[in-house]
């Protein structure tokens, strides 16, 4: 199951449509499972995240 971290709060989860814990519906960034949340862009998993993210 994909992890997800709410820009705002910080506050990783699983839901992608929203933060449980303050309620915002944007800012839902999935989280890399080898690194956490922040990209490695060395990683083929994190620049394949980066890219689906940045809607490139």
């Amino acid at each position: 199951m994909a992890r997800f971290q709410c820009l705002d709060c910080e506050t990783e989860h699983h839901t992608a449509t929203g933060c449980p814990r303050c309620r915002t519906a944007r800012g839902q960034v999935e989280v890399c499972r080898a690194h956490g949340a922040r990209p490695v862009h060395r990683c083929g998993a994190c620049r394949i995240l980066i890219r689906s993210q940045s809607g490139l």
